[in-house]
């Protein structure tokens, strides 16, 4: 046992990690990186705002008993949908319409507004959905299927060929909030340029490429030489497919989408550094 009063160094003490989810989603991520003992910075990256026309969603929302199936893809998916349906969202949900979750997390975005979700896929992606819902399909079901503006096409794509009859409509878009570039001078400063950016959380292909569009605004023609230092945590494959494109091979992955698994690849990947170094 550690001598009264001592207590052993955490895993992150002294590593800076620059978080970048929306500000409304951060918190869980920033404090199993701080409980980890890193030092966080938020720089959010995404802000999620209304679907330029939200008709289409409330037409379909007004008719939800024409569905068999509501698919939630994500908790922001969870948040502004809910937020379109009467005060008590339960209810108006009528009896027979099942209701699927793409991961834990929206799972358990559904679960604290009263929904128990009829299926929830482990593998959080649009394939992962697609495998767990297409036994339940013997065609010509409808589906509704809300997503960001931005959504890859994929699990559309996936249910028509297994016979689905796909509603797909917005349920929000995203934007870069207008304080960003000012935040990640603060953050980063003038030692980025000599690639010091360190460890920088990755939660979506969205964010990623907010980030390195970023970069270009705020290092200008230093970029291509801040972004080598760049140590790069991604929440999973299609996120680091997304960082891939853009040039960077990620320093990280989570084995699975969770803020902690993103906490243990960090820790992961900095012992093998050190282990390396002996």
């Amino acid at each position: 046992m550690p001598p009264h009063g001592h207590h052993p160094a955490l895993p992150l003490a002294g590593v800076r990690v620059v978080v970048t989810r929306a500000a409304h989603q951060a918190g869980s991520t920033v404090r199993a990186f701080e409980e980890a003992g890193a030092r966080v910075e938020l720089l959010p990256l995404l802000e999620v705002v209304p679907p330029a026309d939200p008709e289409p969603l409330d037409r379909a929302l007004a008719r939800l008993e024409d569905f068999s199936w509501v698919l939630f893809t994500s908790t922001n998916t969870v948040e502004q949908v809910l937020a379109r349906l009467p005060a008590d969202a339960s209810a108006a949900v009528p009896e027979g319409v099942r209701i699927a979750a793409v991961g834990p997390s929206t799972g358990d975005a559904l679960r604290e507004r009263g929904f128990t979700p009829d299926l929830e896929a482990t593998d959080a992606r649009a394939e992962g959905l697609a495998d767990l819902l297409g036994p339940c399909l013997t065609g010509g079901e409808r589906v509704l299927l809300p997503q960001a503006a931005d959504a890859r096409p994929v699990l559309e794509e996936l249910l028509l060929t297994a016979g689905a009859l796909v509603t797909r409509v917005d349920a929000y878009d995203k934007r870069v909030p207008p304080e960003s570039g000012e935040r990640a001078r603060e953050i980063f400063g003038a030692a980025s340029a000599a690639g010091e950016i360190g460890w920088v959380t990755f939660t979506s292909p969205s964010i990623a490429r907010n980030f390195f569009r970023l970069g270009e605004e705020v290092w200008r023609r230093d970029w291509p030489a801040a972004r080598r230092g760049l140590l790069a945590v991604s929440i999973g494959p299609v996120t680091s497919a997304a960082l891939r494109k853009l040039g960077v091979e990620p320093a990280a992955e989570a084995a699975s989408p969770s803020d902690r698994e993103m906490v243990e690849a960090v820790i992961g990947q900095i012992a093998a550094r050190d282990r390396g170094r002996i």
